[in-house]
């Protein structure tokens, strides 16, 4: 591990401050696989913490002390640890029961930024199109060097899943949501659909669940996700709404990433 990715990786855990597992790249996952699926089984069974994994980079750990340390002035690697704390017991503390209402002010947004009302009509009814359902992890692949990034296996101190984003805001910048209503919309989604956080990086983030949504919910799933996440549609050749629908009854996995 190169020095500088040494001091970021070490920058990143002082900020998380909860247990903290490193993982070196590799070029089979199955180990990761694994060390996820007993950190809940442990989760589930002595309870007091989440496990999410962490990829850790220069502009992730920015995005995390621009957030939650305000006297801070570009010292991302020498934070204040007393407001990192302040912060996470206040986003803990908000009230988070509004996601469907911060859904729905993303699709107000989408639909202004579209400009014409017909465009997202267009979008909505647009057939065809491909996607492949994902049922495996993968943020955590590097494909310039077909090995995994350098990882960080973190048990947040936190009941719920959702609260993660209280210790991981990584959110507020460009189309990304606000930390705020990352929270909210992954407590709806945590509620309803079993989805649960599972790596977050400096800009992407993937959710695990059980089992695929019901046919009945693909494609107001895929309105909403497609305006937590524009790059969904915009960004992806021949993905579109429906598609993203299709693939959504299959798929344990759920895949975001912004600009």
């Amino acid at each position: 591990m190169s020095e500088p990715t040494t001091a970021i990786v070490s920058s990143v855990v002082n900020f998380l401050n909860c247990p903290c597992t490193y993982f070196a790249p590799m070029i089979d996952d199955q180990p990761l696989v694994e060390a996820y699926q007993k950190a809940w089984q442990e989760s589930k069974d002595l309870g007091g913490f989440i496990p999410v994994f962490v990829i850790p980079s220069e502009t992730l750990l920015e995005t995390l002390v621009m957030n939650s340390d305000e006297s801070n002035e570009g010292e991302f690697y020498d934070f204040d640890s007393d407001c990192v704390d302040e912060y996470r017991k206040a986003m803990i503390e908000i009230d988070s029961s509004h996601g469907a209402t911060a859904l729905g002010d993303l699709i107000n947004i989408t639909q202004e930024v579209l400009a014409d009302p017909g465009v997202f009509e267009d979008m909505i009814n647009e057939q065809g199109g491909t996607v492949e359902p994902h049922d495996r992890l993968f943020t955590w692949w590097d494909y310039e060097t077909n090995m995994t990034h350098h990882l960080i296996l973190a048990k947040i101190p936190v009941e719920h899943a959702y609260e993660i984003f209280a210790y991981l805001p990584m959110g507020g910048w460009n189309a990304c949501p606000s930390n705020e209503a990352l929270i909210a919309i992954s407590r709806l989604w945590e509620e309803k659909y079993g989805a649960v956080p599972a790596v977050v990086s400096g800009d992407s983030l993937e959710y695990q669940l059980e089992s695929p949504v019901d046919e009945s919910e693909a494609k107001d799933l895929a309105i909403k996700q497609y305006a937590f996440c524009p790059s969904l549609i915009e960004e992806s050749d021949g993905i579109t709404i429906s598609s993203h629908a299709q693939a959504l009854t299959k798929s344990t996995v759920w895949y975001f990433w912004w600009d």
